[in-house]
């Protein structure tokens, strides 16, 4: 279904739910155990979130070989960044996609949970039948900064991890201290 930094996402059935769903997977290389890490750290942020703009985490486990995946719902439609290169959205509809987004952002930072890599590319806009839905998709390099949140951290002082187009200035510099 797509493909990012840390691995792929995958067309699954999930047997117990009788539903399809989406499930990402790692990609392989030599630093697979930070990228394992990494997923964990995803699932456990997006799964702790419920918000209509937020996809959804059932599960995440590893398989026979040892391969952490998370099982996620299954959207339909496209990413903001496709919609985006077939034209310039109108004021209102901008705003109508955004929204959403913001508040689902307003969710994971009351949960002490900062995103680090907004962009068109890790916006979904589900077809939701009426309606499109956005969904905040990709929590792969998110910082836990409550208590209740905290996991331990990949990143380092000084090291920058993130888009750097998409990035906020403290980020781009590496700082630690990267807030809401």
């Amino acid at each position: 279904l797509g493909e990012g930094g840390m691995g792929a996402v995958w067309w699954a059935h999930h047997v117990q739910l009788d539903r399809p769903v989406a499930i990402k997977l790692l990609r392989p290389g030599p630093d697979r155990a930070t990228l394992s890490e990494r997923l964990k750290i995803e699932a456990r942020a997006a799964g702790r979130l419920v918000h209509p703009a937020i996809v959804r985490v059932f599960d995440i486990d590893t398989s026979d070989g040892g391969e952490p995946y998370i099982v996620m719902e299954l959207l339909k439609g496209e990413s903001m960044a496709g919609l985006l290169d077939r034209g310039r959205l109108s004021g209102v509809n901008a705003v109508q996609l955004v929204l959403p987004i913001a508040e689902g952002l307003s969710v994971a930072h009351a949960e002490g949970i900062v995103h680090r890599d907004i962009k068109p590319h890790n916006v979904f806009l589900a077809d939701e039948g009426e309606r499109l839905q956005p969904k905040l998709l990709d929590f792969g390099i998110a910082k836990l900064t409550s208590a209740s949140a905290t996991t331990g951290s990949l990143t380092e002082t000084g090291i920058t991890v993130g888009s750097p187009d998409y990035m906020s200035p403290e980020q781009a510099r590496g700082q630690n201290d990267i807030d809401y």
